[in-house]
């Protein structure tokens, strides 16, 4: 009986781990992108959340620029993981904000090619994409990556 309870343990010990090992080894990442001269190498999530609420416009004399994907499912990930929002939640704060203070929203690019390449060429940009969109990117580097499930 003794064995028979240490191997049942054992069982579902080797099945959690195996379970957890899968489950992040099939995780996507998200990654923070900012344009080549951008004056950091690494970023917070919270100063991310700033930048994409409109109260950071700045970084080192450098006029921020924030970029947001037209695609639904990152944007989605994005806003909920690193907003704290829901899409209509930010969609509404914008809204408010844009008639109040007048502050434009982030621009929207339409692919993830579309999204690298305009960060790549404009001074102080700053955006989101999956970390597997950035095989051959140049002219843009990596301030943080967060891990959002598949």
């Amino acid at each position: 009986m003794k064995y028979l309870k240490s191997g049942l343990v054992m069982a579902l010990i080797t099945l959690l781990f195996s379970g957890t090992f899968y489950a992040s080894a099939n995780a996507r990442e998200l990654v923070i992108i900012a344009n080549k001269d951008y004056p950091l190498n690494s970023i917070s999530a919270s100063v991310v959340k700033n930048i994409y609420l409109g109260e950071k416009t700045a970084e080192g004399g450098v006029k921020i620029k924030p970029m947001e994907q037209r695609d639904e499912a990152i944007k989605k990930r994005f806003i909920e993981k690193i907003m704290g929002s829901s899409v209509d939640g930010y969609k509404a704060y914008w809204i408010k904000k844009f008639f109040q203070e007048g502050v434009t929203p982030p621009t929207a690019k339409g692919t993830p090619s579309e999204i690298i390449q305009a960060i790549s060429q404009t001074s102080g940009a700053i955006g989101y994409v999956w970390e597997d969109d950035l095989k051959d990117a140049s002219g843009v580097k990596t301030l943080l990556k967060i891990e959002v499930g598949n």
